[in-house]
């Protein structure tokens, strides 16, 4: 698809009798990647209430037909952006203060003008993009909620996960209690890990932290929690290095110990930390292969619908020292991209994973949120922690109108890794890098402290604000895309 996208561009329309319709698998498309960059147009700074710059979190395309190639935007202080990315002039069609609190995830309601957003002020909210009001609230995580998810299929029923360690399933058609919409369904203790005299370290951190709700390390957070179809959802959690799939036809809140999940895939790798988790489910557009980020810089790849639990793929090259880094896969599951903590953003072809990937440069921090758009497949979406979101275009014109671009107006390019086998690194805990006086220390996660009932903001990003970008030389392509496609067209004509 991303190959037939590109021949509907202006070589293709030229060309259009002589190219099959569908090209062959056989031929090595991975190559036509290197012509992704990110032009300065394409660059969006997150700003909060007071001007000042902030990272954003969560991103996501709406699957909606009259709102083709709109992107959401969320970010640390609750402020909503809605942009065009196929506009020069309105970019930017909409924004307004969704929570007073960072929002951590977003997830448009399947086919219409509305998203849900999920923040640390311990409530999701129901919006209408166009107008920017608010439709509904749902109340009843105890903590930062950090996930949230639809099923393609169904417009009101959503799911959220939480550091308080439960996931919890909404449906908008129920009435309102308070004025709160009130959870259907609840998964208590999702993730927990059973830990020796766990019960002491729980009192000793309740008596020093006297009013304050458990942290992260007590609760279990739930990190992600996906739909998988009306009856089955798939979660991950901070520090179980567990993948599980739960029947919610099952009534979990009967049982007063922890719960039994439908299916579980325990943890593949060699590491041996004590605490091991994921930052990232995505399903493929079967909603049979789930693509997990774990902590271990590795991604791998669960085949859901079966009964094997060890991965059927595992996509490595990439790096995840925090509990931010996402991924996507692209609407014809020919490729999976992924954010990265060495301040880019990786492509992997799903049929070869252990292929070295591509790498998307430009940013000057760690990449957390991606986003492969449903209705253009030459085109991604990522945010960073250098406060600034950007759009990734597959190159399709003529070298002309390139060098007309120049490359003073490029902020990200594609570049193959290579294939160099790195070195095996120390075992560290997966954090978000705090700096100081310019050295970066690597320490246990950030206990995860859950918002008060005053929905206070949540402890401060560790994320600093980005730095003066020095000038940075892209390096030379070998060839064009103007060859690229002329050595494409020639296997295929031959």
């Amino acid at each position: 698809m991303i190959f037939h996208s590109i021949f509907n561009g202006q070589l293709g329309k030229r060309r259009q009798n002589a190219l099959p319709a569908v090209p062959s698998p056989l031929h090595p498309l991975g190559f036509l990647l290197q012509g992704y960059c990110c032009v300065r147009h394409d660059e969006h700074v997150s700003y909060g209430n007071l001007g000042d710059t902030v990272p954003p979190f969560g991103l996501a395309f709406s699957s909606a037909t009259n709102l083709q190639n709109v992107l959401a935007v969320a970010n640390e202080e609750g402020i909503v952006r809605v942009y065009n990315t196929e506009s020069k002039e309105n970019v930017l069609l909409k924004e307004w203060l969704a929570h007073e609190n960072a929002v951590f995830d977003i997830a448009w309601v399947p086919g219409e003008p509305q998203l849900v957003t999920a923040a640390g002020d311990q409530m999701a909210r129901l919006w209408d993009v166009r107008s920017g009001e608010l439709l509904g609230s749902f109340k009843g995580h105890l903590c930062s909620l950090k996930s949230v998810a639809f099923t393609p299929q169904d417009k009101a029923v959503f799911c959220t996960g939480a550091r308080d360690g439960n996931i919890m399933v909404w449906d908008t058609r129920c009435s309102k209690k308070d004025g709160y919409y009130k959870q259907v369904k609840q998964i208590s203790g999702a993730h927990n890990k059973a830990e020796p005299n766990s019960l002491q370290k729980t009192k000793k951190k309740r008596g020093s932290t006297r009013g304050m709700a458990p942290s992260v390390d007590s609760q279990q957070s739930v990190t992600v929690v996906l739909l998988r179809d009306q009856h089955t959802l798939i979660s991950s959690g901070a520090v179980d290095g567990v993948v599980k799939m739960w029947d919610l036809r099952k009534n979990y809140s009967a049982h007063r110990q922890d719960p039994v999940a439908l299916q579980t895939f325990p943890y593949p790798g060699s590491s041996v930390r004590m605490r091991l988790g994921y930052s990232g489910l995505v399903l493929d557009s079967t909603r049979s292969n789930v693509m997990c980020n774990c902590t271990d810089d590795n991604i791998y790849m669960f085949n859901v619908s079966g009964v094997k639990t060890s991965p059927v793929a595992v996509f490595s090259g990439h790096q995840n020292s925090s509990f931010y880094v996402k991924s996507t896969v692209s609407p014809d599951d020919q490729f999976l991209a992924s954010g990265s903590s060495d301040s880019h953003a990786y492509i992997w072809k799903m049929s070869s994973p252990s292929d070295p990937p591509m790498m998307l440069q430009g940013h000057s921090e760690e990449v957390t949120s991606v986003s492969w758009c449903p209705t253009d497949y030459t085109k991604i979406a990522s945010c960073s922690d250098d406060h600034t979101v950007r759009i990734w275009r597959l190159h399709r014109e003529t070298d002309e109108v390139e060098s007309r671009l120049g490359e003073g107006n490029l902020v990200g390019w594609a570049w193959p890794k290579s294939p160099k086998k790195h070195s095996a690194q120390t075992e560290i805990t997966p954090a978000k890098s705090q700096r100081t006086h310019g050295v970066i220390n690597l320490s246990s996660p950030r206990p995860a402290a859950c918002a008060s009932n005053s929905a206070s903001l949540p402890l401060p990003s560790s994320t600093t604000s980005p730095l003066p970008k020095t000038p940075v030389s892209r390096p030379k392509t070998p060839t064009s895309i103007k060859r690229w496609l002329s050595l494409v067209l020639a296997l295929l004509l031959h």
